[in-house]
């Protein structure tokens, strides 16, 4: 009797000390995640050809109020993790917080270092290789911090949470408010262009791509 008991002690202890490592290795997976999104952002901001509507208007309103990205952008996302946070705190989670804290900071850091590195894209062909470079590298990172699963962005809750207050696709409320964030980046002069529109209604693809032949395999290994 006393035999079965600690093997079932040792059944959970060793259960338990799995779900900690596996949780370890999705929050790592989901950090590396962010880190390489961030710098696929530092390469679309260099093309000067728009970017993701959600960075776009952070850039055009830390630019207005004469702040840094990072401090500007969490700021932002803080506002809009306390909805999400009241709303359904299901979806949020470590990696609320690593991407809510780290991106805008990221791309500040990694802007820097393409600059030193690279300068500026000042003909058309380098901007287009930049424009290229950053949508592979920031749809790969996209693919692997969602695929981690350990909680989404702040601006990424908002569509389920109201799709389900509204009882309208989901689809259709992200494009919606992707569209609305859009005009807000426009507004308030942040870059704005073509990538800003590809990033918002095309990478979808691209992204299961890397979800499927990559991040997927490295989500079952863990």
């Amino acid at each position: 009797m006393n035999n079965e008991k600690e093997s079932a002690l040792t059944a959970m202890n060793t259960n338990g000390r799995s779900k900690l490592t596996a949780l370890l290795y999705k929050t790592l997976m989901s950090f590396v995640g962010v880190l390489v999104l961030s710098m696929g952002e530092s390469f679309m901001l260099a093309a000067n050809m728009g970017m993701d509507p959600f960075t776009s208007a952070n850039l055009g309103g830390s630019s207005l109020l004469h702040m840094g990205l990072g401090n500007f952008q969490l700021m932002v996302n803080f506002v809009i993790f306390i909805f999400v946070l009241f709303s359904d705190r299901h979806m949020i989670g470590i990696g609320t917080v690593i991407n809510m804290v780290l991106v805008g900071y990221e791309i500040q850091w990694f802007s820097a270092i393409r600059q030193s590195l690279f300068g500026t894209a000042n003909s058309l062909t380098l901007q287009i290789i930049n424009a290229v470079i950053g949508l592979i590298i920031f749809t790969y990172g996209a693919s692997m911090y969602m695929t981690a699963n350990v909680g989404v962005a702040p601006y990424d809750g908002v569509a389920p949470i109201i799709s389900r207050w509204t009882h309208l696709r989901y689809r259709v409320v992200r494009v919606i408010q992707d569209i609305i964030v859009m005009g807000l980046a426009y507004l308030v002069g942040g870059p704005f262009g073509i990538l800003t529109f590809i990033v918002a209604f095309c990478t979808g693809p691209l992204i299961e791509f890397w979800t499927d032949k990559v991040n997927q395999k490295i989500y079952n290994l863990i």
